[in-house]
């Protein structure tokens, strides 16, 4: 049972964030935290660091910056790790899943959630209203976006880079280019070329200080192409979304199939926001999925380490009945191997002269068994000094043998 992490979250939108918090911090009283990775190509935050990304009702709204910032704040608190890469493939099956990374970087783990969205993000929010531009309000509103994008001038191509569903947009685009500007349409995913349409990978968006070219990749390898300005449409991912990652034992299709628990078909494979089927694209959807997803998770991941459900009162009752003697947390049995989640000196406030040790010692690799025998501390009282820790969250126990 050697892996690196309980959960990884693949993902660092608001869904992926939300699950990877709550998977790290389950609820205020007693329980286990995991030890959780977050995997994400661009900046933590992803869609909501973009303008128009909010809670929002008729008479009041919550700009995105006042809840991400809180979600960034929790993953700084609990030291929760963030790998920038892009994950390429999965594998799925079994009890421990394997996720690969675009950087050669292979992590293994009890459970995955995946929350990558309906499309890989780059540097878009770099050059946002800086000659990028992206569909959104409502369609009318694109009409009117397209013919002022359309009035841009100069002797560089306007680009317009999508999905698959870009083929929606492009008569539209065709009918109202009257004045015959220079146009290129980049559609992510296979397909065959024309005079004025590139399938291709959108790597990143360059320029200094305004957007200047796009990095692309295609089947004959990575090009720049100098732009005026550039439009992504929106709407065809969500019609259409690019999943670059290859997810083994999942179906292939565009959108993942979860039901009230964001469960896949997969045992241990979950999946929150924009990438599951069905609902309604939202920032509330997606940190409530991600919140779901993360309990869920942790329940997967819990059953794993201790062989029964964890209480999850008041999120989900129990018809168990209480004993006198009942306690939160689960017996840490000799074969668990305690890992730190809090940097050296957090564990070290809460420990007393002999256990020292500890601040550097607990990286997962040894069993509670062995460590008691390495350091020469009776096997009952170091399962005790690891409790007060795991109240606090500042460890956790990865499954042994």
């Amino acid at each position: 049972m050697n892996y690196d992490h309980d959960v990884i979250v693949v993902g660092g939108g608001p869904a992926g964030l939300s699950a990877a918090i709550r998977t790290r911090w389950v609820k205020r009283y007693k329980s286990v935290p995991c030890s959780t990775l977050v995997i994400e190509n661009s900046f933590p935050g992803g869609l909501a660091l973009w303008r128009g990304c909010m809670f929002t009702g008729p008479a009041w709204k919550l700009a995105p910056g006042d809840i991400l910032s809180g979600l960034l704040r929790d993953m700084k608190r609990f030291s929760i790790p963030v790998h920038r890469s892009c994950a390429t493939r999965m594998e799925l099956e079994g009890d421990i899943k394997t996720v690969h990374t675009a950087d050669g970087r292979t992590f293994r783990s009890l459970a995955v959630i995946i929350a990558a969205g309906i499309k890989v993000l780059v540097n878009e929010k770099d050059y946002l209203g800086k000659g990028l531009e992206v569909t959104s309000m409502g369609y009318e509103f694109i009409v009117a976006q397209l013919k002022k994008f359309l009035a841009v001038r100069g002797t560089k191509p306007l680009v317009i880079a999508g999905s698959s569903g870009l083929h929606a947009l492009i008569p539209l685009v065709r009918e109202l280019n009257t004045a015959g500007r220079q146009l290129l349409f980049v559609m992510e995913g296979a397909g065959e070329d024309s005079a004025d349409v590139l399938h291709a990978q959108v790597e990143a968006f360059l320029g200094k200080g305004r957007l200047e070219a796009l990095r692309v990749r295609t089947a004959g390898g990575t090009r720049d192409i100098a732009c005026r300005a550039a439009l992504l449409d929106f709407n065809s991912y969500e019609l259409a979304p690019v999943r670059r990652c290859a997810l083994a034992g999942l179906p292939p299709d565009p959108f993942i199939r979860v039901d009230q628990d964001m469960r896949t078909a997969l045992a241990g494979v979950f999946a929150a926001g924009d990438v599951t089927a069905g609902g309604y694209n939202s920032f509330s959807r997606a940190v409530g999925q991600g919140v779901a997803a993360g309990l869920s998770a942790y329940r997967h991941v819990f059953v794993r380490k201790f062989g029964a459900e964890p209480p999850l009162f008041a999120y989900r009752p129990s018809p168990a009945v209480l004993g006198a003697d009942f306690r939160e947390l689960p017996v840490l049995h000799a074969e668990l191997k305690p890992r730190a989640l809090a940097r050296a000196g957090q564990v070290r406030g809460q420990l007393e002269g002999r256990w020292a040790w500890m601040c550097e010692g607990l990286d997962g690799t040894m069993t509670i068994a062995e460590l008691a025998r390495e350091h020469r501390v009776p096997l009952a009282e170091l399962q005790e000094v690891l409790g007060r820790l795991i109240e606090k969250k500042l460890i956790t126990l990865h499954a042994g043998a």
